[in-house]
């Protein structure tokens, strides 16, 4: 059985692969020669590649780690010693990832004082925003102010060196990086210019801010209900943006997750050589007597907002985010061809797209949930916003597509029911507290929608029998249609 990251050697075929331009090896391929070539023993090789990752980073590249490259626990951090013993010889599965998503919350101390920049709630509902030397801005209220915002934050990014970790690395920095594997993706582009990803940015932060609106006044909260173009919520800026000649649309989307991490490193000939990162897993379902491994995806509610004029569209994305927040963030993405290109198939989109109406409810959706979740996890001072405990980005987007269809396409699933359960006590506190989920007229259909979506969305910890057909088939129908990975194409029938 091939490794789970291993590539597939018709990767490259078609001309949207682009491996002229971002030429792929595989992880083991990557540590073995970059080992070889250090000269050094393996477990220091690999100490030596770990130090500059923050600990939070290093628990999915534990996963990712090829079998034989899985550190001894005692090489990791105290904290992940017991994640790491759980992870050395085996994948992590469904049920694995709910039982850590439950006891997190209890197995790490929680900070003894109330700390903002822990809380996803007070995040959610922020009116400024952080230049790179941390000095916030407030808000902007019209979209003259917006592009004003974004000139000044691109600006502040070049002055302070942040756009070169996307770029290609200077020639005179080559040298000191010597021969071996680093954890970021030397060579690539963004996807979009400073100035659109500075943009995306502020946007998703005015999506946050309006869809906080909504909320039961509560102490320290502003007044006043902020608003951008005289509009104070998200449903009504999209349709008034529609008025004036914009585009809009939305759709969920499924990726292969790599948890913002990145690899690369340097052929003989000095060209940068991209490294594709995932999660593999068992998914607990058989195919032909065997357990089916597949890749994590990074699922979210795709929003693009496209201007008039043919002008770079505005994307933003909504999850449940290892940020510990529950909302909206920009969907400001390197150019990895092979994981998150929006016309090669690498991105799923499952489902059809949310436009008008359809969208509008979706926008009122985002914000109930956000309201919920975000509340949740501040009253009960939940790490990390309630990520995992509260759902994965997968979660939070199929409670939202099975509100929206009645179904989900999406797997896994893992939110448990305890979780469930303190959710729809939030609501129901909320609702009598005064919150105002949607438009007047609509927000029975909302609420109602959203208590059936946590009714009725799947669990996929332990399926059997026929929950097994429905799960594969969701499994199937959230994987990209085109990708290198070999387990991918095995799961798409093009190996069988």
């Amino acid at each position: 059985m091939p490794e789970p990251l291993s590539i597939s050697e018709h990767w490259g075929e078609l001309a949207e692969d682009r491996t002229d331009q971002a030429p792929l090896i595989s992880l083991s391929t990557a540590l073995e020669t970059s080992w070889l070539r250090q000269g050094i023993r393996r477990d220091a090789f690999l100490g030596e590649l770990l130090k500059g990752l923050h600990q939070r980073r290093l628990v999915p590249l534990l996963a990712m780690l090829p079998r034989g490259w899985r550190l001894a626990p005692a090489a990791l951090p105290e904290r992940l010693r017991g994640i790491g013993s759980l992870l050395e010889q085996g994948l992590v599965s469904p049920l694995l990832l709910g039982a850590l998503a439950d006891d997190l919350q209890h197995l790490i101390p929680h900070p003894q004082e109330h700390d903002s920049r822990l809380d996803g709630l007070d995040r959610w509902c922020a009116r400024d925003i952080s230049t790179p030397a941390g000095v916030p801005l407030p808000l902007p209220q019209s979209l003259q102010g917006w592009q004003d915002l974004a000139r000044q934050l691109d600006e502040g990014d070049r002055n302070s060196g942040a756009e070169s970790l996307a770029g290609p690395l200077p020639e005179q920095s080559l040298g000191s990086l010597g021969a071996g594997l680093v954890w970021r993706n030397h060579g690539l582009q963004a996807l979009q210019n400073g100035h659109c990803r500075s943009a995306n940015r502020v946007m998703a932060q005015v999506f946050n801010a309006l869809g906080a609106n909504g909320l039961p006044s509560r102490s320290g909260a502003a007044s006043e209900p902020y608003q951008f173009e005289g509009m104070d919520r998200p449903r009504q800026l999209v349709a008034w943006l529609q008025q004036h000649g914009w585009h809009c649309r939305g759709r969920i989307r499924a990726s292969v997750a790599s948890f913002g991490l990145g690899a690369s490193c340097p052929s003989e000939s000095g060209v940068w050589q991209q490294i594709p990162l995932a999660v593999p897993y068992r998914t607990g379902l058989m195919r032909h007597g065997l357990e089916i491994e597949s890749l994590l995806p990074h699922c979210s509610l795709e929003l693009e907002l496209q201007p008039p004029e043919g002008e770079a569209p505005v994307l933003m994305q909504y999850y449940q985010g290892t940020e510990g927040l529950n909302g909206w963030a920009p969907l400001n993405d390197l150019e990895r061809p092979w994981q998150n290109d929006r016309q090669n198939g690498t991105v799923a989109y499952p489902g059809e797209a949310f436009e008008d109406d359809q969208l509008g409810l979706a926008l009122d959706l985002c914000d109930l949930m956000a309201a919920v979740h975000n509340s949740t996890a501040s009253d009960g001072h939940l790490r990390f916003g309630g990520y995992g405990a509260l759902g994965f980005c997968i979660d939070s987007t199929a409670l939202l597509e099975q509100a929206m269809t009645g179904r989900s396409n999406l797997f896994p699933l893992t939110l448990g029911g305890l979780w469930r359960e303190r959710l729809g006590l939030q609501l129901e506190k909320l609702l009598d507290a005064g919150l105002r989920p949607g438009q007047p007229g609509d927000q029975e259909d909302v609420v109602s929608r959203y208590r059936q979506a946590l009714e009725q969305l799947p669990q996929d910890l332990s399926v059997q029998g026929e929950a097994c057909i429905r799960a594969e088939a969701r499994l199937i129908r959230c994987q990209p249609r085109h990708s290198p990975f070999l387990s991918v194409r095995r799961l798409n029938g093009e190996l069988m």
